[in-house]
């Protein structure tokens, strides 16, 4: 447990440094340069970017191209070797591990929160609605700053987000059904 502790917070920090070195690269090329991020959080910060110069669509590509990147939890796939002797002795056979970096579950939560703040501000009611949802199926329960949001001020009036915040919420005198398995923090 402590070891991928370590591994994960040494994992965030090679990804925040080159993120840092890619985005500062790519910032001084010119603004029509689009940046190939090479990790979710170069993604996200790229898209975030380009919400804020109001280039919604762009910030929308580079979220969706976020879920094809490397996100920062780690995990060892493990197959097992054609041939040879085991690394261990004994029979033949045995496994290799590789390294691969996927997107956690606050990943999950962030794109798909962005996505729906960019669809928001294209007008597109139903994906951003969709989008809200599965950022709170993957946990995201901010519902203050859901309902706040200058992003999602487009679709804050609709019938289809007030379902879903009586859906999630349960500030309107129904029960949450997801409460129960919140964690307690």
């Amino acid at each position: 447990s402590t070891t991928t502790t370590t591994t994960t917070t040494a994992a965030s920090s090679a990804v925040a440094a080159s993120s840092s070195k890619s985005l500062l690269f790519s910032e001084s090329q010119g603004a029509q340069e689009t940046p190939k991020p090479t990790n979710f959080r170069e993604a996200e910060v790229f898209g975030l970017r380009l919400m804020q110069e109001g280039e919604y669509e762009r910030a929308l590509k580079a979220f969706e191209q976020s879920f094809k990147l490397p996100g920062s939890k780690t995990d060892i796939i493990r197959t097992k070797m054609i041939s040879g002797p085991s690394p261990v002795g004994g029979s033949s056979g045995g496994t290799e591990g590789k390294k691969v970096y996927e997107l956690d579950e606050f990943e999950y939560q962030a794109v798909h929160y962005n996505m729906a703040c960019a669809h928001s501000k294209l007008g597109n009611v139903a994906d951003s609605v969709k989008n809200l949802e599965s950022a709170f199926r993957f946990g995201f329960d901010n519902y203050a700053t859901v309902r706040t949001d200058p992003d999602l001020l487009q679709i804050q009036t609709t019938r289809e987000f007030e379902n879903l915040m009586m859906t999630y919420d349960g500030k309107n005198g129904f029960l949450n059904p997801l409460s129960f398995f919140r964690s307690k923090k």
